[in-house]
């Protein structure tokens, strides 16, 4: 009866470890994850140059599109002018669209006669104004840490999925470790977006030269050629004579990754 005894007391002390052990385990993991999920949110916030906080900007890029042959199909350039959320000014200028689109407190216009900026153009100013807003929603994701080499340096990549990079069905963040500053983003296994030449504007990471890639070919390239702060007037918001009040400009949604 003594030898059961001690027999089952070392049967429960053993049970009681491995279940202390399980429980540990499982609150690293969740710190883990939660450490990741605002490593996610802290690069989403510091990628954009469109936060609320931020102060009016004017920005000037130049754009090149490529077909699914990887040869270039046209170019273009895209200027902003930036003082808030509801309050900016596009100018685009290319062989298939040109148009002056502006939104103001009384609502938005557009050049008469042009249509809704076309996806591939609008894309293009999103990935240098706000590349991941993705990142803004993380519910229901048990993100993961990966590394990969990019220009030398070993990325910290965040995904939602398990490796091996970049095959995740999700979209992988790859964040510089040092600064947090976003580097890649992978939206699929063969899709990825990189960005270069970063420069601190307003404490926030802007990329200079941001390229978008499927497999070995270019889908698009993006060089910023200005990006400095203006004094905002309302003069610069008031829409021209040759522009008309439009409805259209908010029902669809932009994909960041192409």
């Amino acid at each position: 009866m003594e030898k059961e005894a001690r027999s089952g007391c070392r049967h429960t002390l053993s049970a009681v470890i491995i279940l202390l052990a399980t429980c540990f385990t499982t609150s690293a993991q969740a710190k883990d994850g939660e450490a990741l999920e605002q490593r996610v949110l802290r690069a989403s916030h510091l990628s954009r140059i469109n936060d609320v906080e931020m102060k009016p900007w004017h920005l000037k890029v130049s754009f090149q599109l490529y077909d699914p042959n990887g040869k270039p199909s046209q170019a273009g350039v895209i200027e902003e002018w930036w003082g808030g959320l509801t309050l900016w000014k596009l100018r685009i200028e290319s062989p298939s669209y040109s148009a002056t689109i502006i939104e103001n407190r009384d609502g938005d216009f557009r050049t008469q006669g042009a249509g809704p900026i076309p996806l591939q153009i609008r894309a293009v100013e999103n990935r240098v104004v706000y590349p991941m807003p993705m990142g803004e929603d993380l519910k229901g994701i048990t993100p993961h840490l990966s590394h990969i080499k990019l220009d030398k340096i070993s990325l910290d990549c965040i995904q939602s999925e398990e490796p091996p990079i970049p095959l995740s069905s999700m979209p992988i963040f790859c964040l510089d470790p040092n600064s947090d500053a976003v580097r890649a983003i992978y939206s699929s296994k063969s899709r990825r977006l990189l960005r270069e030449r970063l420069e601190v504007f307003q404490e926030h990471s802007a990329a200079l030269s941001v390229t978008t890639e499927e497999g070995k070919l270019k889908t698009s390239e993006a060089e910023v050629t200005e990006l400095t702060e203006i004094p905002m007037t309302d003069s610069l918001l008031t829409p021209s004579a040759d522009m008309e009040k439009v409805t259209d400009m908010h029902t669809f949604k932009v994909t960041t990754a192409r």
